[in-house]
């Protein structure tokens, strides 16, 4: 997975039903996908399962492509009326299915701290929330923190930060990546290239 320009932004974005749109399954199965790439340029979100009934029980299988270019699957365990996130990073959603019938109504998205396939980043942007938080990038190969800010507590506070040079290498291969996490933030931009 590559990009499709020299210079290109991504935005920190959730859609709760993204893939699979609400529907209340009356037994195992694979489910409708609506749609299935979340972003441009490599980009990989978490894959995120909400319920307004108690399937805590369930197991939803998710396959697609990792950041990797490889075919990827991940087993998560259903939610109690709320919502539960993956752990893998998917630029791309194949295929969603459960293991029986749900009780509730379910519905299949991407949230979550998101991934950056190999890039510079080259300025931040963010709007903080009325509580402190951080932007963290952590490369996936090594764990490395390549980056670490703390955002202030200011509902209106936004600012930007120009990376000095050609910017932050998120990886040192095309089959690695790095992961941005997120906490207490309103908008948070990345300019990559």
């Amino acid at each position: 997975m590559g990009m499709s320009g020299d210079v290109w932004s991504v935005t920190q974005q959730s859609d709760a039903d993204f893939y699979v749109e609400a529907v209340t399954p009356s037994g195992a199965g694979a489910l409708t996908v609506a749609n299935t790439v979340p972003a441009r340029n490599g980009v990989g979100y978490q894959v995120t399962v909400t319920s307004d009934g108690a399937d805590s029980g369930r197991t939803f299988t998710v396959t697609g492509i990792g950041m990797d270019g490889k075919v990827l699957t991940e087993a998560i365990t259903g939610p109690a009326t709320t919502t539960v996130t993956g752990s893998s990073y998917f630029v791309q959603v194949t295929g969603v299915s459960v293991d029986a019938a749900t009780a509730g109504s379910i519905t299949v998205g991407y949230g979550g701290n998101f991934s950056l396939p190999k890039t510079r980043i080259k300025h931040v942007y963010y709007e903080a929330s009325a509580t402190a938080g951080t932007i963290t990038v952590t490369r996936a190969s090594d764990s490395a923190q390549l980056f670490y800010l703390p955002t202030p507590s200011s509902e209106d506070h936004t600012d930007g930060l120009l990376m000095p040079g050609e910017g932050i290498l998120t990886a040192y291969t095309v089959n690695d990546y790095a992961t941005v996490a997120t906490t207490n933030l309103v908008v948070l931009n990345l300019i990559c290239g």
